[in-house]
């Protein structure tokens, strides 16, 4: 088979999942239309109910919530990243470990020579981060936050 057959075929290929997608998305949408008031309500109960169980109590990886919180077999892993699922997953991790650090009572900047920069946090003091230059620059404030004067 051709280079140039190989990709009109990935191209079919992709335009049909594509299309498979967005037929999904639009029953689904049907779906959740056509539900009452008090089962919309039920659904989401369900839904948040498992993802904070798994996710904040339990901790789990996305699989293991997908399997063993919701129950779902296999199948549901590709339907879960499709849905946005996997990454707000991985958004609740990071906020778990940020609000770990927004309690901190030592800060350490550790480099190539080791450990360059500690500072041991008063009672009234705190880290605090800013993210500057379309996000390449990571600012950290570290000290009494009254004095703060950057956004």
């Amino acid at each position: 088979m051709s280079n140039k057959k190989l990709l009109e075929g990935l191209d079919e290929l992709r335009k049909a999942l594509q299309e498979a997608h967005a037929e999904y998305e639009a029953k689904n949408d049907a779906w959740w239309k056509g539900l009452t008031e008090e089962e919309r309500e039920d659904a989401f109960y369900a839904v948040v109910k498992r993802i904070y169980q798994g996710d904040v109590i339990e901790k789990g990886t996305y699989r293991y919530v997908l399997y063993h919180v919701f129950g779902f077999d296999p199948g549901m892993y590709g339907r879960g990243m499709d849905c946005g699922y996997l990454n707000l997953h991985n958004i609740i991790f990071d906020g778990l470990d940020f609000q770990k650090m927004r309690v901190v009572t030592r800060f350490e900047v550790i480099d190539e020579e080791g450990r360059s920069y500690t500072k041991y946090l008063k009672e009234n003091e705190r880290v605090d981060f800013s993210l500057q230059d379309d996000d390449r620059t990571l600012k950290l404030f570290v000290g009494d936050h009254n004095y703060r004067s950057e956004p």
